[in-house]
């Protein structure tokens, strides 16, 4: 009895000593992870969800022209209901990967005892892929916590005859496609069960189960599907004409179980290790390699079948089939198969590595396969915390792009109660990833998210805010340095590699340089003040000045300008560009700015004015009537 306990004291310590190494690989360098388009998108409507109110029936684009299924939306508002911080959302992704590690330690257990549950915690807590799919907002990390949970509620229908555990197995298997459209593979592991152990005879439960998923799939095809079937059915042709074999699945499902060529993720592809880690990973791979076939062999071997059916019986014709559900589901396939698409099968494949452990023959087996397991997890999860911490300090080429915690932290610095207007490259949150980014970073904060490219707004007179701009190269950051209005000036940085984020503290009131007009006035709120023409080189730089004196309507407009030679009817040149109008509030004043390379000689006009877009309908003059009222305000001559 003193013996049992004593051992099971050391077992808890070996398992807890996984699940902390598994929690510092995925929960520790909090931050440094992916926050670009996918992740922000997600995240902006879990945010919209779940503290506006908008269901959110249809997911984020995929890699084709059907978009995703908004079932990783749903789960992800459960976090965001918490905190609209994404950090939380990206830690909770790794503690559901710390979760999965006691799960595989507990299926293992279950069926071949304590070394069995041992190795399969440490393997499944080094496992590279385990480890880098765990760390932030994307719906393939939970690819392998839901088949890990399919499994344990398949096992434990069969084991128990529990209808409630077959019910949401059936749920499962149907769901997890709606999260990440790799997940439909467990349907082939559903069939082969079914078949093997006759759950249809639980048909009650395998209704309630598929109904579910059914359900939760409705507003999906009501809102997506139905409207656009057409398309689909013209995508569906198309991707069946271009479908092939593609053997190179096989390669990557060995790469997914033994730990190999997952550095081109976090470090890319020219990535070289010193020569004592490199062996080391060799080895590990190896051994990897040695438990997989240890295992893979253990479990074909045919046993007579038990009377109840054991959890080592039901994993021993679960396996095969739950590891190669992938394999089989896109092995005929026209799209190109990458390694997030095989995440089902990972703790399918650390389990059968596991069961090289199981209490058959030589005694030293269970302790010297899990102490090997320990040796792999090791080696490995030690070279992937080298690959975060590298992400950490400096930008590697065709690795990371910037970690969520400068721009998190960059955010934090210019809340100070006074406005933020955000200028990146684009201001459309729904295809643009620094925007949709800065929008969940700034949720809740008086913040707009501007063009820079073409436009700068800046804050009423008697009024200051902050201009936060991702690059310094952003023409509007550039251009609000010149209009006399900066107070202040700070870099907050990035990584090594990466220019600084730049925060201007800027006051309202009249910009500099700019020579004076009457004012002229747009129906659609914006005066024009005055105008600035620069000559570099052969290129004319015009900036033009309003005043945002409204009514401001929201919508959208462009701003034309055209150049003209003297005594020409028609344009010689044409620059339009976004005039920020979604962002404007009365008092604002608005500097916009076109480039043009005059081929001919001057002097100049050049004629200015908006309209609509995409409408594309001009704006006319304040108080202009008639059928064809003015839209245009003249500014020249100038050379």
């Amino acid at each position: 009895m003193a013996s049992d306990r004593s051992w099971r004291v050391w077992e808890g310590i070996g398992l807890a000593a996984a699940l902390a190494w598994a929690a510092t690989l995925r929960l520790g360098w909090p931050g440094v992870h992916s926050f670009s388009y996918d992740e922000a998108r997600v995240s902006l409507l879990a945010l919209q969800m779940v503290r506006e109110g908008q269901f959110v029936s249809v997911g984020i684009p995929s890699s084709t022209p059907i978009p995703n299924f908004p079932a990783f939306v749903w789960m992800m508002a459960l976090p965001y209901a918490l905190s609209t911080d994404p950090l939380v959302a990206s830690l909770s992704i790794g503690a559901v990967g710390v979760l999965t590690v006691a799960g595989v330690w507990l299926l293992a257990r279950r069926a071949w005892g304590p070394w069995a549950g041992l190795a399969a915690a440490w393997l499944m807590a080094g496992s590279p892929f385990g480890v880098l799919y765990a760390r932030s907002i994307w719906s393939q990390n939970l690819m392998a916590p839901m088949a890990l949970l399919w499994a344990l509620a398949g096992v434990w229908a069969i084991r128990r005859r529990s209808g409630p555990a077959l019910a949401l197995h059936v749920f499962l298997a149907g769901f997890a496609g709606q999260v990440h459209y790799s997940g439909v593979v467990l349907l082939l592991g559903t069939l082969w069960l079914a078949l093997r152990f006759r759950l249809w005879k639980g048909w009650p439960w395998l209704v309630a189960g598929g109904g579910g998923a059914i359900l939760a799939a409705i507003p999906f095809v009501w809102h997506f599907v139905i409207p656009a079937w057409g398309r689909i059915l013209a995508l569906r042709e198309g991707l069946h004409s271009s479908a092939h074999f593609d053997g190179a699945i096989f390669r990557r499902w060995l790469e997914i179980g033994l730990g190999a060529h997952w550095e081109w993720l976090p470090l890319g592809e020219s990535w070289h290790w010193p020569t004592a880690m490199n062996w080391a990973q060799w080895a590990a791979r190896a051994a990897n390699g040695l438990l997989l076939a240890a295992g893979m062999a253990l479990t074909l071997v045919k046993r007579p079948r038990p009377e109840e059916p054991t959890t080592a019986h039901i994993l021993a014709n679960l396996l095969p089939a739950w590891a190669l559900a992938p394999v089989v589901g896109f092995l005929y396939t026209a799209v190109p198969v990458y390694h997030h698409y095989l995440l089902t099968a990972l703790p399918a494949l650390v389990l059968l590595a596991a069961s090289a452990a199981r209490p058959w023959g030589e005694r030293w087996r269970g302790p010297f396969v899990a102490a090997l397991a320990l040796a792999i997890s090791l080696a490995q999860g030690a070279a992937v915390g080298v690959s975060i911490s590298e992400n950490a300090k400096r930008l590697i080429p065709g690795g990371w792009g910037t970690p969520l915690k400068f721009p998190r932290a960059a955010a934090a610095a210019v809340k100070d109660g006074s406005p933020v207007y955000i200028y990146a490259w684009s201001d459309d949150i729904a295809f643009d990833g620094d925007a949709a980014g800065m929008s969940v970073l700034f949720w809740g904060y008086p913040h707009r998210i501007i063009d820079g490219r073409s436009a700068l707004l800046l804050p009423p007179e008697g009024e200051t805010a902050h201009l936060f701009c991702l690059a310094p190269e952003v023409p509007a950051c550039k251009e609000a340095l010149s209009t006399g209005r900066v107070q202040a000036k700070r870099e907050l940085p990035r990584r090594e590699g990466e220019p600084p984020y730049l925060a201007l503290t800027v006051a309202g009131g009249d910009p500099e340089g700019f020579r004076a007009v009457a004012p002229a006035a747009l129906a659609n709120g914006a005066q024009l003040r005055g105008w600035r023409v620069q000559r570099e080189g052969n290129r004319l730089y015009l900036a033009t000045w309003w005043r945002i004196v409204g009514p401001v309507d929201g919508k959208r407009y462009h701003q034309f300008n055209h150049l003209y030679a003297m005594m020409d009817e028609a344009p010689f040149q044409v620059r339009d560009g976004p005039a920020a109008s979604e962002a404007w509030q009365v008092g604002n004043t608005l500097i916009t700015w076109a480039v043009f390379e005059p081929e001919v000689p001057g002097p100049y006009w050049a004629q200015v004015g908006m309209y609509s877009y995409p409408a594309i309908e001009r704006v006319p003059l304040a108080g202009a009537t008639g059928e064809n009222p003015p839209t245009g305000i003249w500014l020249g001559p100038f050379d």
